[in-house]
Parts: structure tokens; C-alpha cells; sequence
């Protein structure tokens, strides 16, 4: 009995030390895990800050282009403004006088 017994606590140590082995495995890969998504979230925060910069750009530019839109409208009315009008045509004879 002794002998099953010794055994029995050889199993249970072994099989201890093998799930204390597989909880320090999974928390060593937690941590890797851990320090790659902070890595990814600082390379999505840097590219989200030059997004932003480049939206604020956009818009400088938007409204530049829009200065410049109304400007080419406002030159554009006048010029159109001062064309000539066609002199009228010439009246039409009357044909509806009888001939006699």
C-alpha cells in the first residue's frame, strides 16, 4: 500500500509541476500578447494624429479654393455683364396688302 501510495503523490507532483509549467507558459504568452496590442495601439494613435493633421489641411486648403472660386466668379460677372446686345432685326414687310 505504501508503494501505491508514493506513487500515487509521484503522479500528483509531476502532474502539478507540468500545469504550473503550462500557467507560466500562457502568462508569459499573456504578457508578449500585452506589450505587441500597445505597440499596435501606439502605431494607431501616431497614424489617427497625422490623419487629423491631414484633415486639418484638407480644410485649410478647401477654403482656399473656395476664396479663389468666389474670386474667379465675382471677376467672371462683370466681363460677362458688359457684352454688347445684337441690334434688332429690321421689321418685317407687309404682306397681307392686296396688290391691284
Amino acid at each position: 500500500m505504501k508503494k501505491i501510495s508514493l506513487v500515487a503523490i509521484a503522479a500528483l507532483f509531476v502532474a502539478g509541476a507540468s500545469l504550473h509549467a503550462q500557467t507560466a507558459a500562457k502568462q508569459d504568452t499573456a504578457k508578449k500578447a500585452a506589450a505587441t496590442a500597445n505597440k499596435a495601439a501606439a502605431k494607431a494613435n501616431t497614424a489617427a494624429k497625422t490623419a487629423g493633421k491631414a484633415s486639418t489641411a484638407a480644410k485649410a486648403d478647401a477654403k482656399v479654393a473656395t476664396k479663389a472660386a468666389a474670386k474667379a466668379d465675382s471677376a467672371a460677372k462683370p466681363a460677362a455683364k458688359t457684352r454688347k446686345r445684337a441690334a434688332k432685326p429690321a421689321a418685317k414687310k407687309d404682306t397681307t396688302a392686296k396688290k391691284g
